[in-house]
């Protein structure tokens, strides 16, 4: 009876362990539409005019690489970086 008391107690706590692993990710909408939203403003484009790749971790967080489609001034690669916590740390365009 102790016995299972003491697998029951591990195996909660694995439980509760990986679900806190889980939550501390950031939701993969919500980098993508802060990119968006911000790529669009940087551009001056609406969100419709770019395209991401997806989402990329990276050893200060995560990125997203992408291309906003700004007319008569051409296609402009950039990346979204973000910290560990999904906030968005910066928004890069690609040199040419």
């Amino acid at each position: 009876m102790r016995q299972s008391a003491l697998l029951l107690a591990a195996a909660l706590g694995l439980v509760v362990a990986s679900h806190a692993a889980a939550s501390d990710r950031p939701d993969p909408g919500k980098l993508t539409t802060k990119c968006l939203d911000s790529a669009a403003k940087k551009f001056d484009v609406k969100n419709d005019y770019i395209q991401l790749q997806p989402i990329q971790a990276a050893d200060s967080g995560y990125s997203i690489a992408g291309i906003a489609d700004a007319g008569m001034d051409g296609k402009k690669n950039f990346t979204c970086q973000f910290d560990k916590k999904g906030k968005l740390a910066n928004l890069v365009p690609e040199a040419k």
